[in-house]
C-alpha cells in the first residue's frame, strides 16, 4: 500500500469514527432523556458536565478499537461470503 492510499484509509476511518461518535452521542442523549425525569437529568448534568463529550468519545474510541481488533473486517467478510453464496444459488 502506498502512502497516499494509507492516508486516504486513515482519513476514512477518522471520518467514520466521528460519525459513530455523533451517533453514540445522539442515541445516548435520547436514552438518557427517556430514562430520567427533568430533576434527575439536571442533577446528573451538574454532577457530570462533560457527559456529551464522554458519549462522543465512547463511540469514537469504540470504532477505532473495533477496527484495530479486526471485528469489522471479520463481520464484513462473513456477510460478503453469505451474499456470494446466496447469489450463486440463483
Amino acid at each position: 500500500m502506498n502512502y497516499q492510499n494509507f492516508l486516504n484509509c486513515n482519513l476514512k476511518q477518522f471520518y467514520e469514527a466521528i460519525i459513530i461518535g455523533i451517533l453514540t452521542l445522539v442515541v445516548g442523549k435520547i436514552g438518557f432523556h427517556l430514562s430520567t425525569n427533568k430533576i434527575e437529568r439536571d442533577k446528573k448534568y451538574k454532577e457530570n458536565p462533560h457527559l456529551n463529550l464522554i458519549l462522543f468519545l465512547t463511540g469514537f474510541i469504540l470504532h477505532y478499537l473495533i477496527e484495530f481488533i479486526g471485528l469489522n473486517k471479520w463481520y464484513c467478510d462473513k456477510k460478503c461470503l453469505g451474499s456470494i453464496r446466496l447469489i450463486s444459488k440463483l
